[in-house]
């Protein structure tokens, strides 16, 4: 009966994961059609993603906000990602800046006005940036591909080896499930994955595979930061919207912080995937 017990305990250790495969299967193929599509298309996509992002974060962070609060969230974002898509980028800074405290001043009578802030510009940039990564006329939907290969690869076996295989928890105060094995996994898999795209793309695989460092462990920290919040917050999900995997930012959290990264390291040494500056 021994046996028999730890096999029905293995096959329910993650009893949504038929879900979420189905949920990826649909997802993918939509978001790699908008990014080939580039230009407004894909701005627009963007655009509707972020304000279901900023909509959730205040849901989750904030449950007396007022309608006022859903807005400033929402149209920071939105308008954020649109700016980008015109590489007006010194009015997208301003725009996401008077967002950002827009929503600290609304929140703040009612208390923990920073998290307002903060979230409403985390959702804003990571969603600017990645418009921007692609908006590049040189080279910009080569990055995005390599991006979402390092971010899917990472995310993916982080979750799978962490969920599977076990092991020393990573962070029990933020999720029971991440283990150090997934982290490793992660790295690992992000890293190998990210150099044999760039390869395909054409980048210089050393330097493919050395940014893919960083934006792997971007990803899985970026999963682990929003498991914090939800901690704090005292919600399991973010949402509801997607099948296995809850809500928008649930789904992308590993995707936000990587961005981010990326938009950096590419705005500092522009050349950083050719190798030529390294």
């Amino acid at each position: 009966m021994v046996p028999r017990e730890k096999g029905a305990a293995r096959s329910v250790r993650d009893p949504v994961f038929a879900k979420r495969v189905l949920s990826a299967l649909i997802l993918a193929p939509v978001a790699l059609g908008f990014v080939f599509l580039g230009g407004h298309g894909f701005a627009i996509f963007i655009a509707a993603f972020a304000a279901a992002m900023a909509w959730e974060w205040v849901r989750m962070s904030d449950r007396e906000a007022p309608p006022r609060a859903f807005a400033t969230a929402t149209g920071t974002a939105v308008g954020a990602a649109l700016l980008a898509a015109q590489s007006a980028f010194g009015w997208t800074l301003v725009w996401i800046a008077g967002g950002a405290i827009g929503a600290w001043l609304d929140r703040r009578p009612r208390g923990r006005g920073y998290e307002a802030g903060l979230g409403v510009a985390y959702v804003a940039s990571s969603a600017a940036a990645l418009v921007a990564l692609r908006n590049e006329t040189h080279g910009g939907l080569d990055t995005v591909l390599y991006l979402l290969a390092v971010v899917w690869s990472a995310d993916t076996f982080a979750y799978l080896v962490g969920t599977w295989v076990g092991g020393p928890k990573l962070l029990p105060a933020a999720s029971p499930n991440k283990t150090w094995s997934g982290l490793t996994a992660g790295i690992g898999f992000g890293v190998g994955v990210g150099a044999l795209v760039g390869s395909l793309v054409g980048f210089e695989t050393n330097a493919s595979a050395l940014v893919a460092l960083p934006l792997a462990l971007a990803a899985v920290l970026g999963d682990l930061l929003m498991s914090l919040a939800k901690r704090r917050f005292g919600v399991k999900d973010a949402g509801s919207v997607i099948p296995g995997h809850g809500g928008v930012l649930d789904r992308v959290d590993a995707l936000m912080l990587a961005t981010l990264i990326a938009g950096g390291l590419m705005f500092i040494v522009p050349q950083i995937l050719s190798g030529s500056a390294m």
